[in-house]
């Protein structure tokens, strides 16, 4: 059984890779893809049984992918959100997967591909299914409230409002406290973002999860992007930017 993972964090892929190698069945992990550019030029010449697909990617959504390629691949998306609900559906959506991804959720996955006739698509007539599932898994998701962190020998546990933000950096993610500490967290960006509240942080690009407390100031940096500037600040120039298909889910939440 031939998989292709299409997800740009190296660390959320690794995971899902080695997961899926412990499978019973007799899995290979043919091909990982970061970006959408990349999966459109790969897909034009190669296939494979089985898509686990992450939905955001660095330069779009997969969806993209699926709609200019037209691929009949079953595909596993891996999305906690409901409102890519009905759009997975188009596709060949057999399931979805939560991060951090939980290894019976996978076999499951991996069987479901096995029972189903995958040369269509799940029926619409399960969309709403599919939506109480996923709500309900958001509604048991048990936001973390504290955080053990290393300096040396010392131990140290944050609590959650004292963050100001969490970087990603190559395949680290470090967090900011509000006084300007700086630990490395062992996890990655997108599994931490859903463990924390929703209503006080927010994923504002691929490297960032700021607070509502560490925005000091916003500006308008182009007709769809926004720039920030936290405290404390950052120990680096790079621009603070919110990605464009971010902005205006950010500006909900700030209203919230």
């Amino acid at each position: 059984m031939n998989i292709v993972i299409i997800e740009d964090e190296d660390l959320a892929a690794e995971s899902l890779e080695k997961l899926l190698l412990k499978s019973s069945r007799n899995v290979v992990v043919v091909k990982r893809l970061e970006s959408v550019s990349e999966a459109l030029e790969w897909f034009k010449d190669y296939t494979c049984d089985l898509i686990f697909s992450d939905i955001h990617l660095g330069d779009g959504e997969s969806f993209e992918i699926f709609e200019a390629l037209d691929i009949k691949i079953p595909i596993v998306f891996t999305t906690a959100f409901d409102k890519y609900a009905i759009q997975s559906f188009q596709f060949f959506a057999i399931d979805y997967l939560l991060k951090p991804y939980d290894e019976d959720k996978l076999n499951s996955a991996i069987e479901k591909y096995f029972s189903i006739n995958v040369s269509t698509p799940v029926e619409f007539d399960k969309i709403e299914s599919f939506l109480q599932q996923l709500k309900s898994n958001e509604k048991n998701t048990n936001i973390q409230e504290r955080f053990l962190v290393s300096r040396g020998e010392q131990l140290i546990s944050i609590n959650s409002n004292e963050i100001a933000y969490f970087m990603a950096q190559d395949k680290y993610l470090f967090l900011f406290t509000n006084t300007g500490d700086s630990f490395l967290y062992e996890d990655t960006i997108s599994n931490i973002e859903f463990k924390l509240s929703s209503k006080d942080f927010f994923k504002i690009n691929r490297k960032f999860i700021v607070s509502h407390h560490a925005i000091k100031q916003i500006f308008k940096y182009s007709q769809n992007r926004l720039k920030l500037e936290l405290q404390p600040v950052p120990n680096f120039s790079e621009l603070i930017l919110v990605s464009s298909k971010s902005t205006k889910d950010f500006k909900n939440w700030l209203n919230n």
